[in-house]
């Protein structure tokens, strides 16, 4: 093989590559917005889910969980 027959087939390798990644292009940034615009809203509703959580409340929990520290074996 002659340097020129190589220098080719790299060149050929290079175009391959940069053609897959032009195709997959628009998926890739697709993918990257989606997940900015996924951290950009659950960011905004932040504020709202302590606001639910503060005005839910917790219950009062009635069960004696004694039980679970005993060790009569």
């Amino acid at each position: 093989m002659d340097p020129g027959t190589i220098i080719g087939y790299a060149a050929a390798y290079l175009a391959t590559l940069t053609a897959i990644f032009l195709l997959y292009l628009p998926e890739i940034v697709l993918l990257v917005a989606l997940l900015i615009a996924g951290g950009l809203l659950q960011l905004l509703l932040m504020p709202f889910v302590f606001l639910v959580r503060k005005l839910r409340g917790r219950p009062d929990v009635d069960m004696d969980t004694s039980w679970l520290l005993d060790r009569r074996l």
